[in-house]
């Protein structure tokens, strides 16, 4: 992206290719165009400002799977299917996802474990 905004649909398009077609553009989006145009460059600008930044210190597959990490803990199912398409358009083999799933796994299931020390504190302070 130059320093001038592109338009809305040169960002939707930019969307399409990295997604690997307009279908697979997020719903949201989608409805955004229509009613809230202004949240499709939010997300563009955010975009460009952490997984396509040029000078980050991933390479765009690591960013779009580290994004994909973030949506599949936040249980977002339209970041998920864009980023797993995103991810796999960029190449990103079976085992890549997989290794996602198990780290967002581990680390949903230990964050139990954190959260629960006002039980367990509780619990160690009556004994």
């Amino acid at each position: 992206m130059s320093n001038q905004m592109p338009s809305i649909e040169q960002i939707l398009g930019m969307m399409a290719n990295k997604l690997g077609g307009e279908e697979h553009i997020p719903e949201a989006i989608k409805h955004a165009k229509e009613i809230a145009p202004e949240l499709i460059v939010d997300v563009a600008m955010s975009s460009k400002k952490s997984v396509a930044d040029e000078n980050s210190p991933f390479d765009p597959k690591t960013s779009t799977l580290i994004f994909l990490a973030a949506a599949l803990a936040l249980r977002d199912e339209e970041c998920i299917k864009a980023q797993t398409k995103a991810a796999l358009n960029m190449g990103a083999t079976k085992e890549e996802l997989l290794a996602v799933i198990k780290i967002v796994k581990h680390a949903v299931n230990s964050s139990i474990v954190g959260a629960s020390t006002p039980i367990l504190k509780e619990i160690f302070e009556r004994k």
